[in-house]
């Protein structure tokens, strides 16, 4: 009559087990999370009630005289203990067991949910930063085009320039060659007249009378520096008195070399 009692005890248990273990797998499918696991497991540790040890032990009963629905629990927990890391498998001390995993698995969701907001915010982060790159390639974009632009106001004023400078160059030169057939029909060419003391003198007065021109003429730059015109006239008409003073002093440099060496 005991046995009995004691099998429809167990076949309680083990309906009871397999309950929970029903209820474990649809927690695994359905809920996915670790914190629904320890809940459903924690609720098969408080169906094994102590009074089941203590009718086996009571009765004298071999693991092996158990129903296979009571072996397959008893070696679960078996595993389960291993896994844990405890040595005694009461159920207060898979109480402490499952409450210190709990505690685990909580801080490890914390760390797992400051992660994911780490991994946002490198993320917005590097979307800034993106936005930020895309606006400097822009703007060396648009510095490229205007440094070429530039280049080419820079390169068509070179031009004008270069002309400008040519055309004035021309105008030098036929200023000089007229100055110089000037001098050449007046008799003044050294190299067809002879070098006399007369000649010289007159060179010397007409250096002279160019020097005083040329200072006056600086005198009046002085006062119409302002005028960008009359600045711009005046300084070709300084600049061609002193091609006409070079030449002249060219000239009579030259009078003085040959005179000295006919003395």
């Amino acid at each position: 009559m005991e046995l009995i009692q004691l099998n429809e005890i167990q076949d309680t248990n083990a309906r009871q087990v397999i309950l929970a273990l029903q209820n474990i797998s649809d927690s695994y499918r359905n809920e996915g999370s670790l914190i629904a696991k320890f809940r459903v497991m924690n609720m098969l540790y408080e169906l094994l009630d102590s009074k089941l040890k203590e009718q086996i032990h009571v009765f004298g009963l071999h693991k092996d005289l158990l129903s296979p629905y009571s072996r397959s629990l008893l070696s679960q927990l078996s595993d389960l203990a291993m896994l844990l890391g405890i040595s005694e498998t009461t159920l207060a001390t898979f109480h402490q067991s499952l409450a210190n995993l709990h505690l685990d698995t909580i801080q490890y969701l914390q760390k797992q949910r400051q992660q994911e907001a780490q991994l946002l915010a490198l993320g917005e982060s590097q979307a800034r930063a993106q936005e930020g790159l895309g606006k400097l390639q822009e703007l060396r974009r648009q510095l490229r085009e205007q440094r070429e632009a530039d280049g080419d106001i820079e390169q068509r004023t070179r031009r004008r320039s270069a002309e400008l400078s040519r055309i004035r160059a021309e105008e030098d030169k036929k200023a000089l060659q007229c100055m110089l057939q000037t001098h050449q029909d007046s008799g003044l060419d050294v190299d067809t007249e002879k070098v006399t003391l007369r000649h010289l003198d007159s060179k010397h007065k007409a250096i002279i009378e160019l020097e005083q021109q040329l200072h006056a003429q600086e005198t009046t730059l002085s006062a119409y520096q302002e005028i960008p015109p009359d600045y711009a006239l005046a300084k070709l008409k300084l600049k061609e008195a002193t091609l006409q003073l070079d030449q002249l002093t060219m000239e009579h440099e030259s009078m003085l070399t040959e005179l000295a060496n006919d003395l």
